[in-house]
């Protein structure tokens, strides 16, 4: 059995000695077609492994008495991951579609590994966020091709603010560069390399996805992004080209802090790099649940030439004392910004 891990392609970040102990910490497990490992809103004390075969992963609908099938995961996949970062009850039900072997591991006794190997902790979360930020893409790439309507911004910075340290912020607003770019400044462009993380401290930006489409390229605006927002980090975590275009959809102010400079600083600062890479899971996390659960998979739809509507408010202006996840999340972007700007 010890070797099994290893073998596992998706598994990129973690070392031969995590694998390890997870393989000798976990519980290997033989299932039958049809088992429940994960029910919707239900807890579960174990993430799992897949080692061979295919589960499929459902989630239920509103107005509708059967689960839709939304994905399905095998050899190498990790599932039960998102439950155990946010610390929420799971939001859609993993079943196996085939004779399956797994790995089960206690969260328990994750958690406790966590806070005693801080090496351990990084490599895992960095697993993680690039696990969750796959999925995402592969989401993003589904409802553009949908067409379903984006949902409200999430002010990312927020999520990161409340689990980042004074010391780590500081870092960042001292190595990072302010910006002023104007309107129409491309920040990001679409399956091209990603410089930078992107922190927005004022203004609008514009979520850009082209595809073909009966044999044309075709730019579909999917979201806006507001004050408080982060772009760039899904192509940090994966080491990938940006699945989509950014672009300064009014004058804005940004803070981009260097990829390059983020990885040294990781290096040297393990406890910097659990905190981050745990904040982006967090982010990826609950956009991939606003995405499937809260505003019900595939009922938004819209048809193929019809524009977003400009009376519709997609990413609604929230004021900064009430756009916080905590009070403290919320008085350190503020300090960013009143630094950045001098005040």
């Amino acid at each position: 059995m010890s070797p099994v891990l290893t073998q596992l392609e998706n598994l990129r970040v973690l070392q031969p000695p995590d694998l390890e102990w997870i393989t000798q910490t976990g519980t290997y497990q033989e299932v039958s077609i049809g088992t429940v490992l994960i029910q919707e809103g239900q807890s579960s004390d174990s993430i799992y492994f897949i080692l061979e075969g295919t589960v499929a992963i459902l989630i239920s609908q509103h107005n509708y008495d059967s689960d839709q099938e939304i994905a399905r995961c095998g050899k190498g996949e990790v599932i039960g991951e998102m439950s155990f970062i946010d610390d929420r009850l799971p939001s859609a039900t993993v079943k196996t579609v085939e004779y399956c072997q797994i790995l089960a591991l206690s969260k328990r006794k994750l958690q406790i590994k966590i806070e005693r190997d801080p090496d351990f902790a990084a490599r895992l979360y960095q697993e993680f966020a690039a696990i969750l930020s796959s999925r995402l893409r592969n989401l993003s790439k589904l409802l553009a091709q949908s067409k379903i309507v984006p949902g409200q911004a999430l002010r990312k910075v927020l999520f990161l603010f409340a689990i980042l340290n004074d010391n780590d912020i500081d870092w960042m607003v001292t190595r990072g560069r302010k910006e002023n770019a104007p309107a129409g400044t491309v920040l990001i462009q679409q399956d091209q390399p990603v410089e930078a993380l992107y922190f927005l401290l004022q203004g609008n930006l514009a979520v850009i996805f082209s595809m073909i489409i009966d044999g044309k390229s075709v730019e579909k605006e999917l979201a806006r992004r507001a004050s408080g927002e982060i772009v760039g980090e899904m192509s940090f975590v994966e080491s990938g080209n940006a699945s989509a275009s950014i672009k300064c959809a009014e004058n804005s102010l940004i803070l981009a802090v260097s990829q390059e400079l983020l990885r040294e600083k990781f290096q040297s600062d393990r406890g910097f790099a659990t905190r981050f890479y745990r904040a982006i899971s967090l982010v990826l996390i609950d956009r991939l649940r606003e995405g499937l659960v809260q505003r019900g998979f595939g009922q938004k739809a819209y048809s193929q030439d019809q524009e977003l509507l400009d009376d519709i408010e997609y990413e609604d202006e929230i004021p900064l004392d009430v756009l916080e996840v905590t009070l403290l999340a919320g008085t350190r972007f503020k300090w960013m910004i009143n630094r950045l700007q001098g005040n």
